[in-house]
């Protein structure tokens, strides 16, 4: 039963399966080898959302879920899940006893100094919750401590123009937090997404260390003008609200983040003016936190009030003690989640494992060039192929994803064919080698470009199943459905290797073989 090597799992970001054509960029794009090697290949479908991937029920997936459950083999809780018990729990194992937040207060309220809560203004619980910038508002305050929070406006994750609702909500739940403020608004592109414009970056550090930003007594007024304007959410400009008049020294700073990779360009710049290219000394700040532990460089110097995802006995980790060599290909956007996601949070490589990452071009620019770092990526891996050094390489094409949350139907067409496009040279080398190729959707995205009931564009993540499809090697029908945690134990079983004990998801291999001999 075991694979012919080299095996490659190509990893497709935002690739669902929707029957639907309608607003479907993968039904509508032109992918003559994706739909060869599924016509020809075995086959089947995988749950990647929800509680398959360590979600709430009915919760659409998204990169963090998807990448932990494929590097662990079972769904690993979500760092929301454990999070919202702590904010949840009204004693000593509450947030309110937290020692981070009680070292926070111990440090700004003797020099008079303000804590900044930096964090995403929305319900979705992806890239942050409301819910934990207003109860660490009032909790804060509460201690007597003054408290400004830069609302983070979402429009991703969330519906394009859904910030009023989500800011008039927030600032109900703090209207009795007497020393408690909105300092500011703005969109996630602005140093909060992954490799934001530095020029954004720049912009939003003026905006709140010298206050260089416009006015606007009524937030919820200056978020409707820039609907107006045609700007979503995501793409508001910094605004300036109330008495607000910059970070000061002797200030503490505190990312409210659910994701360890972002707002590390905002954070970076405020604590090292100067390494972000801006020729301010840095500030003395009383301190510098984040929610969830940040990744490298800055997971040493900010301090975690809960740690990420972790886990042992991850895919990487069992091919490296088996011996065997692997390669994780991915790019810069999205090199969290080869990186950290699926290795369990491992901050160092494993014995025997190189994970290679190609930079990708400013995000900016995606819908004009939808094919961001394919080609890189590509070129790396058939580098790989031909150097017949690795028993399994995993590259991650996240154009799909990453183009698909523009909104932008025509542009996520070019990115599912560029991605069809480089299928077909990967194909071709694998072919000539006799190897296999396992094509793996990740999370649903691009299945979905318009909203069923408006008929405007859909950015958000589904919950839709996702492809696998497995050319070359055993042949042969797989079962009728699965989980993303069924690939690593698969995986495992074509090269041979039993799946360690922590893994609960099922080999497809071996539940086709239990099936036939039934």
């Amino acid at each position: 039963m075991t694979g012919v090597r080299p095996i490659v799992l190509a990893l497709l970001d935002g690739w669902g399966v929707r029957a639907e054509r309608e607003g479907n960029a993968i039904a509508l794009a032109r992918t003559p080898i994706y739909d060869r090697l599924a016509a020809t290949s075995p086959r089947t479908v995988l749950d990647a959302s929800g509680q398959a991937a360590g979600l709430a029920p009915g919760k659409p997936g998204h990169a963090q879920a998807a990448y932990a459950t494929l590097g662990a083999g079972r769904p690993v809780e979500s760092p929301l899940t454990g999070i919202n018990r702590v904010f949840a729990d009204h004693g000593p194992g509450g947030i309110a006893s937290h020692p981070m937040l009680k070292q926070i207060v111990s440090r700004v309220r003797p020099l008079g100094g303000a804590v900044h809560l930096i964090g995403a203004m929305t319900p979705s619980g992806i890239a942050g919750h409301q819910n934990h910038l207003a109860v660490l508002a009032a909790l804060l305050s509460h201690e007597g401590v003054k408290v400004w929070v830069h609302g983070v406006m979402d429009g991703i994750d969330t519906d394009p123009q859904g910030g009023i609702e989500h800011l008039s909500e927030f600032l109900d739940d703090i209207s009795g937090a007497e020393h408690a403020e909105l300092a500011s608004v703005f969109g996630r592109s602005h140093g909060f997404d992954e490799l934001p414009d530095p020029a954004a970056t720049a912009k939003l550090w003026r905006a709140l260390v010298e206050a260089d930003a416009p006015y606007t007594e009524y937030p919820t007024a200056y978020l409707d003008e820039c609907y107006r304007k045609g700007l979503n959410d995501d793409k508001v400009p910094p605004a300036l609200v109330s008495s607000f008049r910059g970070i000061r020294p002797d200030d503490a700073l505190l990312l409210v983040n659910l994701q360890p990779d972002h707002g590390q360009a905002l954070l970076g710049a405020l604590m090292d003016p100067v390494a972000a290219g801006l020729s301010q000394k840095p500030m003395p700040l009383s301190g510098v936190y984040s929610l969830v532990r940040l990744t490298p460089p800055l997971g040493a110097r900010v301090e975690p009030l809960f740690e990420g995802i972790g886990f042992r006995a991850s895919l990487a980790e069992s091919l490296s003690r088996a011996g065997l060599k692997q390669l994780a290909l991915t790019e810069s956007v999205t090199e969290a989640n080869l990186w950290t996601f699926a290795r369990g949070g491992a901050t160092s490589l494993f014995p025997g494992e190189n994970v290679l990452v190609t930079d990708t071009p400013p995000l900016a620019q995606s819908e004009k060039r939808p094919e961001l770092a394919a080609a890189a990526l590509a070129s790396e891996l058939l580098a790989a192929l031909k150097a017949r050094e690795h028993d399994l390489i995993v590259a991650n094409f996240c154009n799909a994803a990453i183009v698909g949350r523009s909104g932008n139907l025509r542009a996520t067409i070019g990115a599912v064919e560029t991605i069809d496009k480089y299928l077909g040279k990967i194909a071709a080398q694998i072919d000539k080698r006799g190897g296999t190729l396992i094509l793996c959707g990740t999370y649903g995205k691009a299945e979905r470009m318009s909203d069923p009931e408006t008929g405007a564009p859909f950015r958000r993540t589904t919950a839709s199943p996702v492809p696998f499809i497995m050319a070359g090697g055993a042949q042969g029908a797989l079962p009728a459905g699965g989980t993303l945690a069924d690939v690593a134990p698969t995986m495992l079983d074509l090269l041979g290797l039993a799946a360690p004990g922590e893994m609960t998801g099922m080999s497809l291999m071996a539940e086709r073989a239990d099936r036939v001999s039934a």
